[in-house]
């Protein structure tokens, strides 16, 4: 019989195993051809709550900071839920910002995180 404290590691074990094969999928996932037009892409994900409409706000000064060479794009998670599913949208609101290719290279879940975004942008760009 398996001790409680054998079955915790085997499941902590199991997950992390699970949670570093989801990363790797997730890292080689492109952005769907169809929205790939040689420029950074920032896809933003958004429910209809007080968190996502805080974010869009922040999403709209980017956009408009960054006019011209960067693509937005903007799915609402409820309507366009197998887009979501495709990047494994699991809380919003959510950026995944993707390169020139459409490989994403940075993913945040909230205001606090933004400045690492424009960061990355100032770099890719």
């Amino acid at each position: 019989m398996l001790s409680a404290f054998a079955i915790i590691v085997f499941v902590a074990v199991f997950l992390s195993i699970a949670i570093v094969t989801i990363n790797i999928v997730q890292k080689r996932k492109k952005l769907l051809p169809e929205f790939i037009n040689g420029k950074p892409t920032i896809i933003f994900f958004w429910a209809d709550n007080k968190r996502c409409k805080t974010m869009a706000s922040f999403v709209e000064k980017i956009k408009e900071d960054f006019k011209g060479s960067v693509k937005v794009l903007s799915f609402n998670v409820m309507k366009d839920y197998g887009i979501a599913e495709n990047y494994l949208v699991l809380s919003v609101p959510t950026l995944v910002l993707f390169d020139k290719e459409g490989n994403p290279i940075l993913k945040i879940t909230g205001p606090k995180e933004l400045p690492r975004l424009e960061a990355k942008l100032k770099e890719i760009i």
